[in-house]
């Protein structure tokens, strides 16, 4: 093992609580005839994937982590994020115990509390809040967690409607308008694929996924043809069969074409769109202008190019997919660029088909142990049903509610309660991040890291790493759904909690014990007694997952008696309800601006090994890129007088940064790129501290008009050498 900085009494400490942790959960696999050895099962939490893990504990300690075969999902693989998960328990610079800020905020000052002085010091500051301002005065911010419900819960139980999370960064658009046309989110099938279309979606290189497994086994294999859209030449471009550097802001224009051309030329799957399929008539005359020739003008591709893919697609279909992606908005149209994939989508008849997309398969838990609580009494801060009244609101419009905690309307929000989030490099417009920061009169985090965000808390609440501790049961639906389950694999090696302790621990003193009766495995049986299984939970903790019998279904929606959970109880390709929300119906183009001379618009991205900005840190990964570079075009570079890795400074109207340049002939001449996760500001990151620039810091502030999801390439920025 590497050296992990750990004293040998501590560690000795450590080995012993471990064994007898490992003695005590009674599901280890495989012991071994040397030492105390197991494999146990478990859930990865390095990212939105949750593959199933074996943990290999010996003697106390986490020797390694190897895939859990039994998960169809995982595909047998644990990435490179998964196997830097054993780093973040032995990483010397993790969170080991409470601490309150002793200093001005982000000077770095902390005291060294028990848990009893930061629950209490927590509740009673929530307290004050909610006695001056009303519970709705907090703001309870989190991300994508098992445990996030626990959270979440506390919030509700307190009073506040101001719960926001992660997807109104991410999937918010996706998820709306494939909700809109078909009435739920479906899967696509790439596995089964034989032509895949997608735009800006780096699978290879930003995010490994089931999905992405799936596409390498059909693409690399031949079987599936690869079009790709990306200002960028990325690692997916490299393998796909044709590559485009589409023109920014321009894919809408790409898909219209290719719906002028299906369509006009009588390719769309005819009994398909009459048996299932709203509107028709309305898109057939929508699309009439929007030609090949005139798409050309606004992507950059040849329109013969244009008509190539639209026959090559709609001849592949229904095993012929344009691949949505997981990303944050692009543009404030992304709302109805994600549409038109799904009504490209839903033509030519790949809907609940092998290869084509397919409605999420779902299993029932058993009923939680929740107790009602009272509906709070204030409207959302954000005004999301007034702005965004199609959008979700539990998840709420993050960019829309910054504005509204900075000016104060409808109300003052002065409490912000944030888990497992780093608001100050999760949302663009750093400037105003920190000035929602510093208006707060309480800022309280739950994380195993000292994040940027955490830096300018008053109170740090460190959370067990996800090998130190027992999650709830969490079903992941898709076109093979599965149960899994995170069960601790070693005890916490410092003063740590679960997130339901720390819940708990806060709703003691907040008057709120009645709503967290339980522990994590009365949580857990009762969640679990409904899977048909004899013991459910005993299997969980043996196996780590339960998959269903039967494999992938398809075809159960494609029956006369089927009711899609839309208005016309039918796939909706000209919308009702959008029309009565005051949006088009059917979407509408809109240019995006060219760049002005000596300005770029600037592209951003990640790698597979960073989760967003999460593990920047990790020990392991952080070897893999310890910097980020701006991606700039020789030709660009020369007339501006930048060299290869010269130190150039990126400006836009929130702020700036200062990075190295990588000239570059993978990316568009009036483009830039950021790598997103670096130019940490909290010293306790000491790996990532001040390494490269934060795209936060000069991303400016724009959402997707529909559904309020942060648009993340509006912005051009100026470049120039330092």
């Amino acid at each position: 093992m590497p050296d992990f900085s750990i004293p040998r009494r501590r560690f000795i400490q450590i080995a012993a609580a471990g064994t007898a942790a490992a003695t005590q959960i009674g599901c280890g696999r495989k012991p071994s005839t040397v030492g105390h050895r197991f494999e146990i099962p478990t859930t990865c939490e390095l990212c939105p994937n949750k593959c199933s893990v074996l943990a290999v504990v010996q003697d106390g300690l986490i020797r390694k982590l190897n895939p859990n075969p039994e998960n169809p999902k995982s595909r047998g693989m644990l990435c490179a994020r998964g196997n830097a998960g054993l780093l973040q328990v032995y990483d010397p610079q993790r969170l080991r115990q409470p601490m309150i800020r002793a200093g001005a905020r982000g000077e770095g000052k902390w005291r060294m509390v028990s848990w009893d002085e930061a629950f209490d010091y927590t509740a009673r500051k929530l307290s004050a809040i909610k006695e001056k301002y009303g519970p709705q005065g907090v703001l309870w911010s989190s991300t994508e967690a098992f445990a996030e419900v626990f959270f979440q819960n506390l919030g509700q139980a307190f009073g506040s409607p101001n719960s926001v999370r992660h997807p109104s960064l991410c999937l918010a658009s996706v998820n709306l308008a494939y909700s809109v046309t078909f009435g739920t989110v479906p899967s696509f099938d790439l596995l089964n694929a034989n032509y895949v279309i997608m735009a800006g979606a780096n699978r290879f290189e930003s995010f490994i996924t089931p999905d992405t497994m799936d596409l390498i086994d059909s693409a690399m294999n031949r079987k599936t043809r690869l079009v790709y859209l990306d200002p960028r030449f990325t690692v997916t471009a490299s393998k796909a069969d044709r590559w485009y550097p589409i023109k920014p802001g321009s894919d809408l224009a790409f898909i219209l074409a290719m719906l002028h051309v299906i369509i006009g030329e009588q390719r769309h799957d005819k009994d398909f769109v009459a048996a299932y399929c709203h509107g028709f008539d309305e898109l057939a005359g929508h699309v009439k202008p929007y030609t090949p020739e005139w798409s050309e003008k606004e992507t950059g591709i040849p329109a013969a190019e244009i008509v190539r893919i639209a026959r090559e697609f709609s001849d592949a279909a229904p095993r012929a997919l344009f691949y949505a992606g997981r990303r944050s908005s692009w543009y404030q149209n992304d709302f109805q660029m994600r549409r038109a994939q799904a009504i490209l989508n839903a033509i030519v008849g790949n809907w609940d088909r092998q290869g084509g997309m397919v409605p999420n398969t779902k299993i029932a838990l058993g009923e939680l142990l929740i107790l009602p609580w009272d509906d709070p009494q204030a409207p959302r801060v954000d005004e999301i049903e007034k702005h965004f009244p199609l959008a979700a609101k539990g998840d709420g419009a993050y960019l829309k509610l910054r504005e509204n905690v900075l000016s104060g309307s409808p109300y003052p929000v002065k409490g912000w309660m944030i888990f497992k989030q780093d608001p100050m490099n999760a949302l663009p417009d750093q400037a105003k991040t920190m000035r929602m920061l510093e208006q707060m009169e309480f800022v309280a985090a739950i994380d195993i890291q000292m994040s940027d965000t955490a830096w300018y808390a008053d109170v740090l609440l460190p959370e067990s790493t996800y090998l130190e501790r027992t999650d709830p049961i969490e079903v992941l639906s898709g076109i093979w759904p599965v149960v899994v389950l995170r069960q601790r694999v070693i005890q916490p090696l410092y003063d740590t909690k679960p997130c339901l302790e720390i819940v708990q621990g806060l709703a003691r003193r907040l008057g709120l014990s009645q709503y967290f009766d339980y522990t994590i495995e009365q949580w857990n049986e009762a969640a679990a007694k409904e899977l048909p299984l004899e013991m459910p939970l005993d299997y969980l903790k043996k196996h780590g997952v339960f998959t269903p019998p039967g494999g992938p279904k398809y075809g159960t929606t494609l029956n006369p008696d089927h009711h899609f959970v839309t208005k016309s109880g039918k796939i909706e390709l000209f919308s009702e309800r959008l029309q009565e929300a005051g949006y088009d119906p059917l979407p509408v183009y809109q240019p995006q601006p060219e760049p002005p001379p000596g300005k770029f618009r600037l592209v951003v991205g990640r790698k597979a090994f960073y989760t967003h900005a999460s593990s920047t840190n990790n020990p392991w990964l952080f070897d893999f890129a310890p910097e980020n570079r701006l991606w700039i075009s020789p030709r660009a570079a020369e007339s501006a007088g930048i060299a290869d890795a010269d130190t150039v400074e990126v400006s836009s109207g929130t702020g700036q940064v200062h990075l190295r340049a990588r000239l570059t002939q993978e990316i568009r001449p009036d483009c830039v790129f950021m790598l997103h996760g670096f130019g940490k500001r909290s010293h306790w990151l000491k790996r990532a501290y001040n390494r490269g620039g934060s795209d936060a810091a000069v991303l400016e502030a724009a959402w997707d008009k529909v559904s309020g999801n942060a648009a993340m390439h509006e912005t051009l920025v100026r470049v120039r050498k330092v």
